[in-house]
C-alpha cells in the first residue's frame, strides 16, 4: 500500500543542470537523468524542447519528432543543484519542466519526514523555492490532510515578520521573545508588529482551513 506524498515545487533555474544550456524562459520538458557507469561527478541530462533550439557544442540532438527533439548533453554534478538534493534523499525526479525562467520539479516522497527534510533542502540553497502542489496517496487514510499553502499571498514584510518571530521564539511555549523584542529587533513598533503577525495568520489559517 503506497504511503507516500506526490509533491511539485517551483524553483530558480540557477542553480540547475540546464544552466548555460537553455535560457530560463524556454519550455523543456520530460527531463531525465543518469550517472555514466556510476560516476558520482558526471551526470547525463536528457530533455524534450522546440527542435530548432539554439544549444551550444556539446549539446546533441538524439531524436528529432518533427517539431520537438530529444537533446542529450553531460555536466558536473552540482551538489547545489535541486536535483542533487533529491539524489542525496533517494528520491527520483518523476517530472521536471523549465517555464517562465522557473524550474518545475515534481518528486515522490516516501513519507512525510522525507518531505520535509528535502523540502527544508531546497528552502536553505533557494528561500524563493515554491511548493506549487501536495497530493497524499489515497491509501494512507490515518495521514492528516496535506493542503498548500501559497506564499506568495503574504507581504514580503508580512513573511519577513513572520521569519523574525519565528527564529526569536515568539510562537514558542513558552515564548523566546515577546512581542516588543521582536519588533525591536525589526525596528518597527510593537502595535505594527501585532498588525503584520495577525495579518499573516489570518492568510495562513484561512489556506489551512478552507
Amino acid at each position: 500500500m503506497g504511503s507516500g506524498i506526490r509533491a511539485e515545487v517551483s524553483l530558480p533555474t540557477a542553480p540547475s543542470p540546464f544552466d548555460g544550456v537553455v535560457d530560463g524562459t524556454i519550455p523543456v520538458t520530460e527531463v531525465s537523468r543518469c550517472t555514466p557507469d556510476g560516476d558520482r561527478e558526471r551526470v547525463v541530462v536528457e530533455f524534450i524542447a522546440d527542435a530548432d533550439l539554439s544549444v551550444p557544442d556539446g549539446v546533441e540532438v538524439v531524436f528529432d519528432y518533427g517539431g520537438r527533439a530529444a537533446y542529450r548533453f553531460d555536466a558536473a554534478v552540482d551538489p547545489d543543484s535541486p536535483f542533487a538534493v533529491l539524489d542525496r534523499h533517494e528520491t527520483p525526479v518523476s517530472e521536471a519542466t523549465v517555464r517562465d525562467g522557473r524550474l518545475r520539479i515534481t518528486f515522490h516522497a516516501s513519507d512525510l519526514q522525507t518531505l520535509r527534510s528535502v523540502l527544508e533542502a531546497f528552502r536553505e540553497g533557494c528561500p524563493d523555492m515554491e511548493v506549487l502542489r501536495l497530493l497524499q496517496s489515497t491509501t494512507t487514510p490515518t495521514e492528516s490532510d496535506l493542503v498548500t499553502v501559497d506564499r506568495s499571498e503574504l507581504t514580503e514584510r508580512q513573511r519577513e515578520v513572520l521569519a523574525a518571530a519565528y527564529e526569536a521564539g515568539y510562537f514558542d511555549h513558552p515564548k523566546g521573545a515577546n512581542a516588543g523584542e521582536v519588533a525591536e529587533s525589526l525596528g518597527i513598533g510593537r502595535s505594527t508588529f501585532t498588525e503584520h503577525v495577525a495579518a499573516a495568520q489570518r492568510k495562513l489559517f484561512g489556506a489551512l482551513l478552507d
